[in-house]
């Protein structure tokens, strides 16, 4: 099965349908969150990205975050959450349990991405971690990047999401610490930002969905005496 995806993915059929599948998942976010904001820088290279998970939106951020640095970026996941949508392959998702792949990808110079906590949970400090991304960065010979993420709804109609990049770490560093410190960063400055304002430090990187009044202003402002 995984190699029937792979084999598509090489044919022009396989990249119209990447696109597509790209396509969608970019209108998932416009049309859900008011903008995804990003703070820090990826360095060059081979990456294993760890990311705490608390919303539906986290693999499309994935998606996009790789698409931003413009690197071929795999998510891995749990091999049924592709059973019913095996075209997300074509987007980067990879069964987890398919170690010697995403090894091949990293020695390739790309991005595999995981989300360490193992499952997705009530916004909340980061939880135990299990030993995943720790083990392929220190197998393949790569940083490791600890990358805190939020989806929140604050001021306005519509959620919008942060992720903030951390340092990147040397296999067998303190993930743990490093990726709970910048998530617990990420929360204390969203609690003393205004709603309205964008949190210190970050760049709006995808303009999404205006909300109700902000999309009748012009209209207000022309009728104002």
């Amino acid at each position: 099965m995984a190699e029937r995806w792979e084999r598509l993915e090489a044919r022009p059929a396989g990249r119209l349908l990447r696109l597509a599948v790209g396509f969608f998942l970019l209108r998932s976010l416009k049309g859900s969150l008011r903008g995804v904001y990003l703070r820090g820088e990826a360095p060059e290279g081979p990456l294993v990205l760890a990311l705490n998970h608390h919303s539906f939106f986290d693999g499309h951020l994935v998606w996009l975050l790789g698409r931003f640095y413009r690197r071929p970026t795999s998510l891995l996941v749990a091999e049924e959450n592709l059973r019913s949508f095996p075209v997300l392959k074509l987007a980067g998702a990879l069964e987890a349990g398919r170690v010697r792949e995403a090894l091949r990808r990293l020695r390739r110079g790309e991005w595999v991405a995981l989300f360490p906590e193992g499952a997705m949970a009530y916004p909340g400090p980061l939880r135990p971690l299990r030993q995943g991304a720790a083990w392929l960065a220190k197998r393949a010979g790569v940083p490791l990047l600890p990358v805190a993420l939020r989806v929140v709804l604050r001021g306005y109609e519509h959620p919008e999401a942060f992720l903030w990049i951390g340092k990147p770490l040397p296999p067998g560093e303190d993930l743990a610490g490093a990726l709970g410190g910048l998530l617990a960063a990420l929360d204390a400055l969203l609690a003393q930002t205004h709603p309205r304002e964008i949190p210190e430090g970050f760049l709006e990187v995808l303009r999404g969905r205006r909300s109700l009044e902000e999309r009748i202003l012009p209209l207000v402002r022309l009728f104002r005496p």
